[in-house]
């Protein structure tokens, strides 16, 4: 859904898209994750360098070698994912860099090595020993907190319709994602939904369901204008200017394949959401309304038969 990102290709929000022209009410869609720290190389994939590296005392440092987190939050590196992702956002822009560096060599490589092997040897398959030199990094798009509202057992409001992990909003995020919630949303939502569709569908005719998807299989294109719209309109820093921009452009744009208009759909969606809050919180920070307001302490609800509000 956005150009830098850690998600897989596959990932674009093709079932929230299908949900939402069925009937089923979105909820929470503009508030989007975005990890302060992904690898930043050209040709190399966003690949998470963990805030455990943040944890084992890992520093972060602009272009010029300085450490820059004091200035921003009184926790420095270990501030909330949002407070550091804008911290290295703002940095970015003042450097005119692509990058920062995340640095944890004064840890030592044989440490460094045994206590983080996969990012240790991923890293170097990319040119970076982060034993030996500060890694370049940037934020990224990485977890959706909204989706398909749903209750505890994946119901929609859709008859027969179910939804259960990432496309599915349970609430137990929040604004704003706590790690590991994730396989909270997967495995205990997962298992609920599973049950409840086993006994709101006993004896479905599972050949013709399989016929039925195989129908609903299309091949895979990224269009890369809307992940540029998403990215700098609906990303880490929004306005109500650059959230309407976002709007008319991708309203402008007429994708061909089936997942691109799943793309367009969701970005769409979040772009709406995000300028009927006027507030900050959590992963959704506007320039124009910095700070949390009470009146919006709600979750927000859109359809396709209804606009937004919140509930």
């Amino acid at each position: 859904m956005f150009r830098e990102t850690t998600n897989p290709k596959v990932a674009t929000g093709d079932g929230v898209a299908m949900a939402y022209r069925a009937g089923a009410e979105i909820s929470d869609i503009e508030f989007v994750q975005f990890h302060p720290t992904a690898l930043a190389v050209e040709g190399a994939p966003r690949f998470l360098l963990s805030e455990a590296l943040r944890g084992e005392g890992a520093l972060l440092r602009n272009t010029r070698g300085e450490r820059f987190m004091e200035r921003y939050h009184p926790l420095k590196e270990l501030a909330p994912r949002d407070v550091v992702a804008r911290a290295i956002v703002r940095e970015m822009t003042r450097s005119g860099a692509p990058h920062v560096f995340l640095d944890l060599t004064h840890r030592g490589e044989s440490f460094i090595r045994a206590r983080f092997p996969r990012i240790y040897e991923t890293c170097l398959r990319y040119g970076v020993n982060i034993g030996t030199d500060a890694a370049p990094v940037a934020p990224a798009a990485h977890y959706a907190m909204g989706g398909v509202r749903t209750d505890l057992d994946g119901r929609t409001n859709e008859a027969r319709l179910f939804a259960a992990g990432e496309t599915a909003c349970t609430g137990v995020h929040g604004a704003n994602r706590l790690a590991s919630n994730s396989l909270l949303e997967g495995v205990v939502f997962g298992i609920r939904a599973g049950r409840a569709m086993r006994e709101a569908h006993k004896g479905a005719d599972a050949a013709s369901l399989a016929a039925r998807e195989r129908r609903l299989e299309t091949g895979r294109s990224v269009p890369d204008e809307i992940r540029r719209i998403a990215w700098e309109k609906c990303g880490i820093v929004r306005s109500a200017e650059g959230l309407r921009e976002a709007g008319a452009q991708l309203e402008a744009l007429e994708p061909e394949s089936p997942e691109g208009r799943n793309m367009r759909q969701v970005a769409q969606l979040i772009a709406r959401c995000a300028l009927a809050r006027k507030e900050s919180r959590g992963a959704h920070f506007r320039t124009d309304y910095p700070e949390a307001r009470e009146a919006f302490a709600r979750h927000s609800v859109v359809s396709k038969q209804a606009d937004v509000t919140f509930r």
